[in-house]
């Protein structure tokens, strides 16, 4: 499969000037489907026709009926769909850049006029240069959304009536040549069937985002329309009126509108401080989730960063550079003793119904996602924190940030606590389930024979399996490095939790400390004898006061 280095890059421009919705779209449409794609499906069906068993020899009946049953390769269909579906953002992208250069053409005519008359000659942009999707920009950003939509129906559909949903390990087909109805028994079916109904899955999810951002749009610019005619309070800034009104994030001047920039989620991540270079990232490598892991390392506690390691070099970098050339071999290489057709391919999809490599790389991009999730939050967070710093310079008496401090260094409490505990929860329940579904699905030691007999096979069929000891290092290996991980997500929560406590305890010590320094600062409970002490020298005060009580004697 080709490079999707070209196409990466185009998209990754496009993050900049799309929604926070539009931004999730795209997260989804990197990692879990063209990284997915080249990663993993790539290799399940690079064997396809080769390891296709038919039970005739007449030339040309095995590709007469490979072509019957799969006039496009699930593989090539998936590559013109993430094609087709990417270029209506592409077109929208191309929008923009047009909108940017009329807009750099209009500020260079008008600047001088606008500096005298103080309007804002830009239509589409603010002060910063971000993009506001209005007007012409959000027609040409609806129709880009209704088209994707579209499309995205039309390949499902497609993909239904052209194989659909399930792999069968047979097929038969009666077309010439064949003299008869032959039967086709093909390689590795349970294993494409997963990876076909992950890619229908992750289809219908960016269907449903692309759906929810059009309502999501819908929404925004109804709100905008009644915000503006709500709550505003004057502000003066540089002796002219500003009005902020209830839409957050629009500044109105008489004749003309600003819009603060609102940078959310990954739009964050390919701004200047989480930059994300498109010529790093190397789709169907692990460049791109790499990039996004590397940056929630600053925003983690020490034993975060550890399982960081721990996931870069002894699983991402093993897996790439050590065991998937271990398995290389592993459908071709497999020999049964047996001439049946079909049996060979039947016994190797009992046995390893998804391969090891394939589990494994499933298994990273699980555990990763509840880590892209809290960046995310993080992302909106430190957005908001910057936000109410520019706040409290116009107004003092402003709430003041709380998850950051003045470098912008992330404290993790409150909120973010939660959500840093709630990823690390489901990164554990998450190893274990694959730990176990491991154990169940292959067991921890790969066998150098297995015996089957599963139709085709006549008889009770021994096949005996590539690198036997080879495979059973590396998956020792790899298990020994997932308990790791868990041991350090449980670690870490325990971790938390201590520090939690500590902080508190230390919290009550300082407030214990300052009340015994100044007590009259704080309420003090009287005792009951106390109190009535204190009603008599009160009714003495008072009797003083009305000259009936005489200090001293008559003489």
């Amino acid at each position: 499969m080709g490079e999707w280095g070209f196409l990466s890059k185009l998209l990754d421009k496009v993050q900049s000037h799309s929604t926070v919705v539009g931004k999730v779209w795209l997260t989804v449409l990197f990692v879990f489907r063209i990284m997915v794609l080249g990663a993993g499906a790539e290799k399940v069906w690079s064997d396809e026709q080769s390891k296709m068993i038919c039970n005739t020899k007449q030339p040309g009946c095995k590709n007469v009926c490979y072509d019957h049953a799969f006039p496009i390769s699930h593989i090539r269909f998936w590559v013109i769909q993430i094609i087709f579906v990417s270029t209506p953002t592409l077109l929208y992208f191309g929008h923009v850049l047009h909108v940017l250069h009329k807009e750099k053409k209009i500020t260079q005519i008008l600047e001088s006029e606008a500096e005298k008359k103080g309007i804002k000659p830009h239509k589409y942009i603010d002060d910063r240069g971000k993009l506001i999707i209005k007007g012409q920009l959000l027609g040409s950003y609806l129709t880009s959304l209704f088209v994707k939509i579209l499309l995205e129906a039309a390949f499902i559909t497609g993909q239904y009536y052209i194989y659909g949903f399930i792999m069968f390990p047979k097929i038969e087909c009666s077309q010439l040549p064949c003299p008869h109805t032959v039967e086709c028994y093909m390689s590795r079916p349970t294993e494409k069937t997963i990876f076909i109904i992950f890619m229908l899955v992750m289809s219908c999810l960016s269907l449903v985002l692309n759906v929810v951002e059009m309502f999501y749009l819908m929404c925004r610019r109804s709100k905008r329309r009644h915000g503006a005619h709500t709550r505003s309070y004057p502000h003066e800034v540089n002796g002219s009126k500003m009005y902020i009104t209830g839409n957050a994030g629009s500044i109105w001047w008489p004749h003309t509108v600003y819009r603060i920039p609102n940078r959310t989620f990954f739009q964050l991540i390919c701004s200047t401080e989480y930059k994300l270079k498109p010529s790093r990232i190397i789709m169907g490598d692990w460049g791109f989730l790499s990039a996004l892991l590397d940056k929630v390392q600053s925003h983690s506690t020490v034993i975060g960063k550890i399982w960081m390691s721990v996931l870069f070099i002894f699983r991402i970098l093993v897996l790439g550079a050590g065991a998937e050339n271990v398995w290389g071999d592993e459908r071709s290489n497999l020999i049964c003793n047996t001439n049946t057709p079909g049996c060979e391919n039947v016994c190797y999809d009992w046995k390893f119904p998804i391969s090891h490599i394939r589990f494994w790389v499933m298994q990273i991009i699980f555990i990763s996602t509840p880590t892209l999730v809290y960046l995310g939050h993080v992302v909106h967070i430190i957005h908001q924190e910057n936000k109410l710093r520019e706040e409290l310079k116009r107004n003092p008496m402003a709430k003041s940030p709380k998850y950051t401090d003045e470098n912008g260094k992330v404290v993790i409490k409150g909120n973010m606590l939660g959500s840093y505990l709630t990823q690390l929860f489901v990164k554990i329940i998450l190893e274990v389930a694959f730990i176990v579904g491991q154990y169940y699905l292959f067991g921890f030691i790969m066998e150098s024979k297995f015996h089957c007999h599963i139709s085709p096979c006549t008889v009770v069929t021994e096949c005996f399996m590539s690198r036997p000891t080879e495979k059973t290092i590396f998956i020792i290996f790899m298990l020994v490095v997932a308990c790791i991980s868990l041991a350090l997500n449980v670690l870490e929560i325990f971790y938390l939790c201590c520090k939690r406590i500590t902080g508190r305890n230390r919290k009550h010590r300082e407030v214990y400390a300052h009340e015994s320094r100044y007590p009259s600062s704080y309420p003090v409970e009287l005792e009951p004898n106390g109190m009535k002490h204190n009603e008599i020298n009160m009714a003495l005060q008072n009797r003083w006061g009305q000259g009936k009580i005489c200090l001293e004697p008559e003489l």
